[in-house]
């Protein structure tokens, strides 16, 4: 049996991510990385001899000029996703997106309708990388289709962390820019929230009224010429059809932890979890049982114990454009959450 021809990938940003997407394409075995792109003569320099990649560029459009590449991250800072992805699609190669996919909702709208003109390319958000491509996703979504705990009637979910971006990636300052990120934790872990949080729910359920607040100007760091001009927490309330609820508190850089925590309620009992992979396998189940017990059990996700979301996330892709299977995050789907979260900082008090 003759041996598939791995899939040739360029990687257009060279900080965290996009070191980890290269990584991760290695790990999975079925692709190789041709080419990287950078945004300065340093960093390519850094990253060449790093990452031993072929062929390294500072004008991303250098590599989509090679014919033999297939595939291209894009993991640059969000304000460059557009005009990167689209001269991806209009070179002809299959995309992976990273988050959030644009930094405007006018980009949203153009690339939206770009895509569009190239249905026969794989196109795939990353905002699925810790919500529906790992184990607890769909441990929890065959308990809620399952009915044991009724009709959802509303989420909560909850989640403030004293850091910000910059503390786990340093030369990320860029994140702390509302003119390249487009905005904070709202769009940095916010995608995420609603992925999981709204795919149970089969995305459904469309929003009718949203109300939040938004606050910033909270984080003071050490260094003084850092300086954050993104908004730092938030707290939402959707109502969505049917009487649904989704009640949403997110923050980075705010002044106390709050444990990430997601409640889902029913009409015959009750979720308690917190959904990203490394956190604790257990949830936590509330119900009635015959006689109308009040019972509490928890169930453990089965998993690898070390479940890597960037690896689960390049072997999705992978397999959607060599294997034809379905996006799980596709362009259209991700445009309906970052709507949404358009829609939280728009509406803001």
């Amino acid at each position: 049996m003759a041996r598939q021809k791995k899939l040739k990938v360029a990687v257009l940003g060279a900080g965290m991510i996009g070191d980890v997407h290269v990584d991760r394409l290695r790990r999975d075995g079925r692709a190789e990385v041709t080419w990287i792109a950078a945004r300065t003569e340093r960093t390519l320099r850094e990253k060449a001899e790093k990452l031993r990649v072929p062929n390294a560029t500072l004008d991303y459009r250098e590599a989509l000029g090679d014919r033999s590449v297939d595939a291209v991250v894009v993991a640059a800072p969000p304000h460059t996703h557009l005009e990167m992805a689209v001269a991806s699609l209009r070179a002809g190669k299959h995309l992976l997106l990273e988050k959030p996919m644009v930094a405007t909702r006018g980009e949203m709208k153009k690339l939206l309708a770009e895509a569009a003109k190239h249905p026969q390319l794989v196109v795939l958000d990353c905002s699925c990388r810790h919500a529906r491509l790992q184990p607890k996703f769909d441990f929890v979504k065959k308990i809620l289709d399952s009915g044991e705990i009724g009709e959802v009637y509303h989420l909560r979910h909850r989640h403030l962390m004293r850091s910000t971006f910059i503390e786990y990636n340093p030369r990320g300052a860029w994140a702390l820019d509302r003119a390249q990120a487009g905005a904070g934790p709202v769009f940095d872990w916010g995608v995420y929230d609603l992925s999981f949080h709204l795919g149970l729910l089969g995305d459904v359920p469309q929003i009718r009224k949203v109300t939040s607040f938004v606050r910033g100007g909270l984080k003071v760091f050490a260094d003084k010429s850092i300086h954050s001009g993104v908004e730092e927490h938030m707290e939402a309330f959707l109502e969505l059809d049917g009487g649904l609820t989704y009640s949403w508190e997110r923050g980075s850089g705010v002044h106390m932890d709050a444990p990430n925590e997601t409640r889902i309620y029913g009409t015959r009992g009750a979720l308690r979890f917190a959904y990203c992979s490394w956190d604790s396998p257990e949830i936590e189940v509330f119900g009635l049982a015959k006689g109308g017990k009040e019972t509490r059990v928890t169930r453990r996700v089965r998993a690898p114990k070390r479940h890597d979301d960037n690896l689960a996330l390049t072997k999705h892709f992978l397999d959607c454009v060599l294997e034809g299977a379905e996006p799980r995050m596709p362009l259209s789907l991700a445009a309906k959450h970052l709507d949404i979260l358009f829609r939280v900082l728009e509406g803001a008090r």
